[in-house]
């Protein structure tokens, strides 16, 4: 076969097809996600990439993996470019394409050099398939473990399972943690790939043996879809609503200020009084990120708004605020994105201030360097907001008691250190306020919207998603909607959802799921590195002359 090359190697594809076999991959995994959410198209589209990588020789694996990376990642986060032009769009895909050509690179070699490995030692020939696939899922987990991290803090966007937030096999992320879902979606995947891959040295795979091990394959998968989510003690319940106001929120927006904050407490009267003609009642209020704009607490009247709504209601208000803080160490002042409850008295003690501030939007590293080349761009980002060291958690007082709420302000969200600090510092309840204006209509928000669904199953809590534009949702903690709002309009969401103690197994085992999966693709790559070395040694001694 032309397209697959057999003859006297571990067969692999040829580089014709396996570009752009990589390439078609990273587009169906992109029309997998939130957005066109098609997810069933994850399944086609990461087997294209692995296929593209199996077994392949270097230079064209990392060829296959730009193509995947360039595919998926200049597709899935288009919504940088509706304000900000194109170069925002382009650094980006590049370095998260890097780390999509490191995995093709390091994926081939491996799964190349176990197939030469097994050839040259038939009692390892069974063990093949599950060290292929074992393998291939580490890596991946451990490419993204590294963009998560690299560079500037990272990019946690773009994992194996956000696809399948809405899919049969959420609740999987209960028991595994983020990246151990992602390694078991790879898993499964590439167990299909070699199972059907064809060995041209050592003991042959029987046709029986292919159709049993993909049977099986299949009967775990369907068998997972059926695990139950990890559930968590019930301690009370609480009644809480959030507002959408439809604000001109965005960097560009044409607006005075205050319009924001305007904008929000008419969304929170309208609330109120919807609630008062049906005789019902909230325990908690929540607004997104910046609606109360800057400084909240050094504007009185502001404060005695919210203050007003706050005790018509009998219930506290979280709301988004700027922060400029003065310490002797910083006299010139420091910035917050940050969070605040507001009473009937006026702004209490509790405040989050953002943790995982986003480079290039909230604050500018290497400001001098990166000014050299995209002045206009960079002198867009005029605050350097710091990262926050407070509790993760606010503590408020409602009509039905005390309540603890986690609190990731936007892109805190994809975090997973954030996720198990909230819940390490007793959160019942998560709360995700953010504010999409800047991303217009894209796909942005539904992603979002999407890693929070998966965030709430994971920790076993309901969240509640409210954007200043939308997608704003309040989840439980199986993953489904008490109540969702249409993006772009004014509006608020209202459900009784429970509050939970404890920490479940994904919260506490994630970690060693993580570190498990990276364990594995790395003893694979080892594995790999050693059935290469062998191979050349065993073409040397065969053939003097090479």
């Amino acid at each position: 076969m032309a397209w697959l090359h057999t003859a006297g190697q571990p067969a692999r594809l040829a580089w014709y097809v396996a570009v752009p076999a990589a390439a078609a991959g990273g587009a169906l995994f992109d029309l997998a996600s939130p957005g066109v959410g098609a997810w069933p198209l994850m399944l086609p589209g990461i087997a294209l990439m692995l296929a593209a990588w199996w077994q392949q020789r270097i230079g064209v694996a990392l060829l296959a993996g730009l193509a995947a990376g360039a595919s998926y990642w200049l597709l899935h986060i288009s919504w940088l470019t509706l304000y900000l032009g194109p170069l925002p769009w382009i650094g980006l895909a590049g370095v998260m394409t890097v780390w999509m050509v490191l995995l093709g690179g390091i994926t081939a070699v491996t799964t190349r050099g176990l197939a030469q490995l097994a050839s040259s030692r038939p009692h390892l020939a069974r063990w093949l398939v599950p060290a292929q696939a074992l393998s291939a899922a580490g890596l991946w987990v451990l490419r993204e473990q590294g963009q998560t991290t690299l560079p500037y803090g990272g990019f946690a966007w773009g994992r194996a399972g956000f696809p399948l937030a809405e899919s049969p096999w959420n609740a999987l992320v209960s028991w595994t943690g983020f990246a151990g879902f992602s390694g078991l979606v790879v898993l499964a995947i590439a167990c299909v790939v070699a199972f059907v891959w064809p060995r041209t040295s050592g003991p042959r795979m029987t046709p029986r043996r292919r159709v049993v091990g993909l049977g099986v394959t299949a009967a775990v998968v369907a068998a997972a879809a059926f695990v139950p989510p990890f559930t968590l003690p019930t301690t009370s319940t609480l009644r809480v609503a959030a507002v959408q106001g439809n604000a001109k929120a965005a960097i560009f927006d044409d607006r005075e200020a205050g319009a924001v904050f305007r904008d929000h407490i008419t969304g929170t009267e309208e609330l109120l009084d919807e609630l008062e003609v049906a005789g019902e009642r909230v325990d908690l209020i929540v607004w997104p990120e910046n609606s109360a704009e800057f400084d909240l607490p050094g504007k009185p009247f502001r404060t005695m708004e919210i203050a007003r709504l706050s005790a018509r209601a009998d219930a506290p208000i979280v709301v988004g605020t700027i922060l400029q803080d003065f310490t002797p160490e910083t006299p010139e002042g420091t910035y917050s994105n940050s969070v605040v409850v507001v009473d009937r008295f006026g702004v209490t003690d509790q405040r989050y201030d953002k943790r995982f501030p986003v480079p290039f939007a909230e604050y500018m590293p290497n400001r001098d360097f990166f000014h050299m080349l995209a002045p206009d761009l960079v002198d867009l980002v005029q605050l350097e907001y710091t990262p926050g060291e407070r509790s993760s958690v606010l503590a408020a007082e409602t009509a039905r008691g005390p309540v603890r709420m986690g609190t990731a302000i936007c892109f805190d969200m994809v975090i997973d250190d954030q996720a198990r600090a909230m819940s390490a510092d007793g959160a019942e309840i998560l709360l995700g306020p953010t504010n999409n204006a800047d991303f217009g209509r894209t796909d942005q928000s539904a992603q979002q919207l999407a890693i929070a669904r998966l965030r709430a199953i994971e920790s076993g809590r309901s969240l509640v998603n409210i954007s200043t534009v939308g997608t704003s949702a309040i989840v439980l903690p199986n993953g489904r909607s008490a109540d969702a709002l249409t993006p772009f309009t004014r509006d608020a969401m209202v459900a009784d959802v429970p509050l939970v103690e404890g920490k479940t197994a994904g919260i506490v085992l994630g970690p060693w799921f993580a570190a498990l999966w990276m364990l594995l693709g790395t003893l694979g790559c080892a594995a790999g590195a050693v059935g290469l070395w062998q191979g050349r040694g065993s073409r040397k001694r065969n053939d003097p002359a090479a």
